[in-house]
Parts: C-alpha cells; sequence; structure tokens
C-alpha cells in the first residue's frame, strides 16, 4: 500500500476524530479548506465526496437522430439515471411520433410530461429514494418464477390465447426490470441521496449484472411464449416437457444461490445445464426453434448462479 493512503486518526478537543484529506484530490475537485464535502458511512467504511452538480438532463435533437434511435435513448437516459429529456425539432413534430414518444410512459415507470409545445415535448422523471433494490429484485424474480411456471403449464397444454396472455405479461414485467435498473444505477452514483443498507458497491455490481441475465431471460419467455403458438400440440412432447419442468428447478435453485448465497446448489444446476443441452442439441425434436429458447432461458438459470457464487466470495 502506497504511504500517502494511510492516514493516522487524530482526536480532537470535544471528543471527535479527523483525519487529513491528500492535497492531491482537495486540489483535483476544486476544493479549499472551506468546501464542503459528503460523508456517507456504508458498510463500516466512510465514503467522502465532492459536493457537484450533476448531469441530469438530455436533449435529443430529432433533425439529427431517427424516431426508432431517440426512443432508444431516452429508454437508455431513463435506466441511467437522468431525469429530464427534451426531443426538439425545428419543425412541428407530428402527431403519430408525439404518440410513440409518450407510448414509453407505459414503459418507464414514473416518466411524464413536462412540458411540451409544437416542435418540442419534455419527459421528467419522479424517483423513490426510499425503495429497497434488493427486496424490489426479489419481487421482479417471484415474477419471473410465475412466468416460468406458467410456460410449463402451456407446453403441457397448449393454448394460443394462454401463450398470448403469458407474452403480454412478460411484457408488463419489463416494466419494473426497467425500474430496478434505474434504481441500480442511481444508488451507485449518487450514494448521498440513496441508503442502502448491507449492500457494498461490489456487491451492487452483481446485482446490476444479475438483473441483466434475469431481464434477458424475460425476454426468451417472451419468445418461447409466441414459438409455442407455431408449434402446434406439444403436450406430447415429452422432451419440452421434461427440459420446462428442469428450467423451473434450476431457477428456484439459482435465486437461492443468488440471494441467500447458497451454493450447494451449484453442482445441480451445472448438471441440469448438462442435461438440457444433450435433449436439444443431441435429440429429435418437432419444436426445434422453442427448445433452443428454452436453452437460452436455461444457460441465464446459470448465469444468475454464477453472480451469485461471485457474490458469496469476499476477500
Amino acid at each position: 500500500m502506497e504511504k500517502n493512503l494511510r492516514r493516522r486518526i487524530q482526536k480532537i478537543k470535544g471528543g471527535s476524530y479527523i483525519i487529513t484529506l491528500p492535497p492531491e484530490w482537495v486540489r483535483r475537485n476544486n476544493l479549499d479548506a472551506k468546501s464542503e464535502v459528503f460523508v456517507i458511512e456504508k458498510n463500516g467504511e466512510l465514503l467522502i465526496k465532492p459536493i457537484r452538480d450533476y448531469i441530469t438532463r438530455k436533449i435529443i435533437d430529432l433533425d439529427l437522430i431517427d424516431l426508432e434511435t431517440t426512443k432508444y435513448l431516452i429508454t437508455v437516459y431513463y435506466m441511467q439515471g437522468i431525469s429530464e429529456i427534451e426531443i426538439k425539432s425545428k419543425s412541428v413534430i407530428s402527431a403519430p411520433i408525439k404518440d410513440e414518444l409518450k407510448n414509453l410512459q407505459l414503459y418507464l415507470p414514473g416518466l411524464t410530461i413536462e412540458s411540451e409545445s409544437f416542435n418540442y415535448i419534455t419527459f421528467k422523471v419522479q424517483d423513490d429514494v426510499n425503495t429497497n433494490v434488493v427486496e424490489r429484485m426479489k419481487t421482479f424474480s417471484s415474477k419471473l418464477l410465475v412466468l416460468l411456471k406458467d410456460l410449463e403449464k402451456i407446453i403441457e397444454n397448449p393454448s394460443k390465447e394462454m401463450a398470448i396472455d403469458l407474452k403480454n405479461r412478460a411484457e408488463e414485467l419489463n416494466k419494473l426490470y426497467n425500474s430496478v435498473i434505474r434504481e441500480i444505477a442511481l444508488v451507485s452514483q449518487k450514494e448521498e441521496e440513496f441508503v442502502v443498507k448491507g449492500l457494498p458497491t461490489r456487491d451492487l455490481i452483481l446485482y446490476a449484472i444479475a438483473m441483466r441475465d434475469m431481464g434477458r431471460m424475460l425476454s426468451h419467455i417472451k419468445t418461447a411464449s409466441l414459438a409455442i403458438t407455431e408449434c402446434g400440440n406439444t403436450s406430447n412432447d415429452k422432451e419440452l416437457n421434461s427440459i420446462i419442468k428442469i428450467i423451473v428447478n434450476m431457477f428456484e435453485k439459482s435465486r437461492e444461490v443468488f440471494f441467500d448465497e447458497n451454493i450447494d446448489h451449484v453442482r445441480s444446476i451445472r448438471e441440469s445445464m448438462k442435461e438440457i443441452n444433450k435433449i436439444v442439441y443431441g435429440s429429435k425434436i418437432e419444436c426445434r426453434e422453442l427448445a433452443r429458447e428454452l436453452a437460452r432461458i436455461a444457460s441465464y438459470c446459470v448465469a444468475l448462479m454464477d453472480d451469485g457464487v461471485h457474490k458469496s466470495v469476499k476477500i
């Protein structure tokens, strides 16, 4: 450890304790003897942050960027914590384009219209800084498990109506996914506003990765529900019924590995993945595309398990 990283605690009159700050850090952050800083206690450690203004506003010029890219950027800005997004143009923004932009409010919780005119529309995002990231992730994973179990029911008893319902609920759950990703981004950057007890920054990174893996699983559940409608009768397909049962079991165990750090399930999950690959790529399954989608869902169960194993290792 470099010598200038170490500081000796000193006791001053009145019972308080102080340490000196590295002069290079003070100069680099344009601070002086009268500047104020945030001192944040986090899991037995102290984080010292300069008080600064965050970049909270983004502008998108429709004259330079197409509509699909604009919608993509709004979603990205939302998930990364931007609180105000303005879309502008030199000319009048047509009603169909405005409608598509406004429809994003259905998928991005807290996104509301702040102001609007002929050639611009401004969105703002309201955040609840008192929410619990981990509990919301557990809620997301519980809802994901329900979708998997319903996917199992549809494979056992194919129904186009049930498949469409499952797809719609998967799209609805994507709203919670977007919201949790945004919250993780905010917590990681604005510790002074969010109280995150028992969640070290290192674990926060792994939670973000785990949400990404579960989000991809959600996408494949939606695709699998559509594939069922094109397969015909899957009730008599023993391989498909076997695969989905294994996946439900894998996900339940993967959740325990991640949230409870129970690594006893690691071998079982890995062996289950091998079994699924053997069935999907070593057998003549009539609904090949559905089988591959199920294999992809299983692979993200393994990914969630990996995230949990990494989280369980501390130095």
